[in-house]
């Protein structure tokens, strides 16, 4: 077993701190985006309740014809907004628990494919991975040893399901090539280690390529973090500046109907 230097432990440190912070970031820009928009959904579902009460048996003018105020799409759109609320709901818990690992491997997958988020969720799972196995390198453990125990690690469950299949693959004496079949991550620090691993590499060359990929992993991790976060941030804001104002409209609409009833009527009575 090789012991790890100061620089070394200060990498990994660096690594791990790494992680947590992308991790939590991307918990705290969906919590607020959360935010926004049940704010706007329930300051859309006020004003549109408040104007449907007001509009009920209110009427206008067409000529001589009256009209009564139609209120049943308001209340209509109550309702979705309603169901906006439960699938944003949803959705949130999903990715929260995604996050920490807590999905099984089918929602796991659907929620990696959410774009921009999906891919910093994989990302970490990815930058955890490669550190576990540079770990393990280091410390002469075998290949199927080192997949296991980046296993036990992984909170992404479609990339720990890969990695028990490859650790079973390697120990029957599989090719590296075969073993390490269609992984659920296609960024190039996995893509460049699966490439490189099928040479034959010395001890020192096997432990520099899978820091490289450590390194470039998370080095991945906080450019994508940082822009997935920022992504977040303005689709929160537009949809709860469309939703609020959506509803805006939609009252306006109704309360210039009654107002101009009121007018039309009192020019002749």
């Amino acid at each position: 077993m090789t012991f790890p230097t100061i620089s070394d432990q200060a990498e990994l440190e660096m690594w791990s701190v790494i992680r947590d912070d992308a991790r939590s970031s991307l918990s705290r820009a969906t919590t607020i985006g959360f935010i926004y928009l049940i704010a706007a959904l329930a300051v859309g579902t006020f004003l549109l309740s408040a104007v449907a009460e007001l509009s009920e048996d209110a009427v206008y003018y067409v000529g001589w014809e009256e009209k009564e105020v139609v209120v049943t799409w308001m209340r209509s759109m109550i309702w979705v907004y309603a169901g906006i609320a439960v699938i944003a709901g949803f959705g949130w818990l999903l990715v929260q628990l995604s996050l920490r690992g807590s999905l099984p491997v089918f929602v796991a997958t659907i929620i990696s494919k959410i774009p921009g988020l999906g891919r910093a969720i994989q990302t970490i799972a990815l930058a955890n991975f490669c550190q576990s196995i540079y770990q393990s390198v280091v410390n002469s453990k075998t290949y199927g040893d080192a997949f296991r125990a980046a296993s036990d690690e992984t909170r992404f469950t479609p990339l720990r399901l890969w990695i028990d299949r490859s650790a079973a693959r390697l120990d029957s004496g599989q090719s590296w090539e075969h073993a390490l079949l269609r992984p659920p991550i296609k960024d190039h620090p996995l893509a460049a280690v699966i490439a490189m691993g099928q040479s034959q590499l010395s001890r020192e060359e096997t432990i520099r390529m899978w820091h490289q990929a450590a390194s470039d992993s998370h080095w991945l991790l906080q450019t994508r973090s940082q822009r997935t976060v920022r992504h977040l941030f303005r689709v929160g804001l537009i949809g709860a500046l469309f939703t609020a104002g959506l509803a805006i409209l939609s009252t306006n609409t109704n309360i210039v109907l009654m107002l101009d009833g009121l007018t039309y009527s009192g020019g002749w009575f």
